[in-house]
């Protein structure tokens, strides 16, 4: 069993890493270049194009279902429509929040 043992090098380069990664921390504190593509995705999603998804996923795993004679396929096809509705709103409310 080979044991290696911590050089300066590697104590310098964990530490540049540390900084790098402290002031990426800061990053997430505006991003307002990224506002209009969220509000354009998430709209997609919860307008009419997320409702498409929704019923289309409905109606394929009806299909699915009555070809292999399985409810399973119906039950992956209402939670991926409702994951495409409703996920933009839990992660907006899960992103926003705040502990008092």
């Amino acid at each position: 069993m080979i044991k290696k043992r911590l050089t300066k090098q590697d104590f310098w380069v964990a530490f540049v890493l540390l900084l790098v990664w402290a002031s990426a921390a800061w990053a997430g504190a505006e991003g307002d270049e990224f506002q209009t593509l969220y509000d354009t995705v998430s709209g997609w999603s919860q307008g009419y194009l997320g409702k498409l998804i929704a019923i289309s996923s409905f109606v394929t795993g009806m299909a699915i279902g009555i070809v292999r004679q399985s409810l399973m396929a119906i039950a992956v096809g209402v939670g991926a429509g409702m994951a495409v509705q409703y996920t933009p709103e839990i992660i907006e409310t899960m992103v926003t929040a705040q502990l008092f």
